[in-house]
């Protein structure tokens, strides 16, 4: 009897895993049932994706500062005015109590911690390869392989099942469509295939949208993705920018329909003003690249008026891209960026279409928010100014 009851106590404490998942290495997991404790590794792609599953409330622990810190960035115009933007992930404005849980990695965002994982004591582990948290083998962003072979390593040295994610940085190709491997994967881990897959459906519409806009242009203009790092500035560049091999170059001119005003390839490649001046694009985006980058700093910071005299500053053809912290990998807001991108390039064809109000209906669709939020989660992507430009 006493060895029975030994056996029945040891089976008891043994975790209960209810169903298997293939994750994107081909590895079948164990899911533990009831699975109440998630850790994650990304900065904000699995959280955005579980909040529309209603699951977000199984996050216990996260591998990304993006989701505790509160950003600021700051210029100054040659009239000697002073601005001032500020915004924070479209997860921590959502749930600011990912705040107060664990995060098992260095406020530099570069290493992680296994010590506070495993004392999180997670029931699985979810890592998204080609974040800035672990960029892995990433084509487009220098990663290191041994690096997401020694994180793996580790996670599964500690007895927590581990689902892995690709996200389309870490490949090779440029294309977004590794985003609905995705999403059926974490629909499996919740048990939500068909609403994971829906979602993808849905983000994917605008793409769809506005390739059937485009696909008969001919005359393209030109659109350079152009990154205002102060990191280039201090090396004695003007910017940086993206090839034509990257994900950002896909969409300009697979997408849109456009032509990347840098033929080159590589991804951050520092350009001089004179290189700049060489291109002279028609159109300038400003992604998210070390702080946020409205047009005004372009137009108007007394460090760009070197570029004064380009063709795009002329015509103010600058557009600021969503506030996107740490976008080392497209996360769910995406459509947002191919929308601005699209209507940049071709005003109007577009002109139907707002910007404003095509996010608030994206918000409230993706996020099941009320109109009170989605216009707050707008600001916090530092969108108001397609409100003030009827955008």
């Amino acid at each position: 009897m006493k060895k029975l009851f030994i056996i029945l106590f040891i089976l008891s404490s043994m975790p209960c895993f209810a169903y298997t998942v293939t994750d994107m290495r081909g590895k079948q997991i164990n899911i533990p049932d009831n699975l109440k404790r998630v850790a994650t590794i990304d900065d904000g792609f699995i959280e955005g994706v579980m909040t529309h599953l209603g699951v977000i409330d199984k996050v216990s622990a996260i591998g990304s500062w993006s989701m505790k810190r509160d950003y600021k960035y700051t210029y100054e115009t040659t009239d000697g005015k002073t601005y001032t933007a500020k915004g924070v992930n479209t997860m921590k404005y959502l749930h600011p109590w990912l705040n107060n849980i664990p995060c098992f990695n260095s406020p530099q965002g570069d290493i992680l911690n296994y010590e506070t994982l495993a004392k999180a004591d997670p029931q699985l582990v979810i890592l998204r390869v080609g974040d800035c948290t672990i960029s892995g083998g990433s084509y487009f962003r220098g990663g290191d392989p041994a690096q997401l072979e020694k994180a793996i390593n580790m996670i599964e040295s500690l007895d927590i099942p581990l689902v892995v994610l690709f996200s389309p940085t870490y490949y090779g190709k440029a294309d977004l469509s590794s985003m609905k491997e995705e999403l059926r994967v974490l629909g499996d881990v919740f048990k939500q295939r068909d609403k994971a897959l829906k979602l993808y459906d849905y983000l994917n519409e605008t793409e769809i949208m506005v390739r059937n806009r485009t696909k008969d242009i001919k005359e393209k203009p030109t659109v350079l993705y152009f990154g205002l790092n102060s990191a280039a500035r201090k090396q004695g560049g003007s910017g940086m920018v993206s090839g034509i091999n990257t994900p950002e170059s896909y969409i300009i001119e697979n997408i849109v329909n456009a032509k990347n005003a840098y033929t080159g390839k590589g991804n951050n490649i520092i350009l001089s003003g004179e290189q700049v001046y060489a291109i002279d694009p028609d159109v300038i985006l400003l992604p998210t690249q070390n702080g946020y980058h409205p047009a005004n700093e372009l137009l108007k910071a007394p460090y760009y008026q070197n570029l004064s005299q380009l063709k795009a500053v002329q015509n103010k053809r600058v557009y600021a891209l969503p506030w996107t912290p740490m976008n080392c990998s497209r996360r769910v807001e995406y459509p947002l960026d191919i929308l601005i991108i699209a209507k940049a390039a071709y005003p109007e064809l577009f002109k139907d279409i707002k910007v404003h109000q095509f996010a608030l209906d994206f918000y409230k669709k993706v996020y099941n928010v009320d109109d009170k939020t989605a216009k707050a989660l707008r600001s916090e992507q530092l969108l108001d100014w397609t409100v003030e430009n009827d955008f």
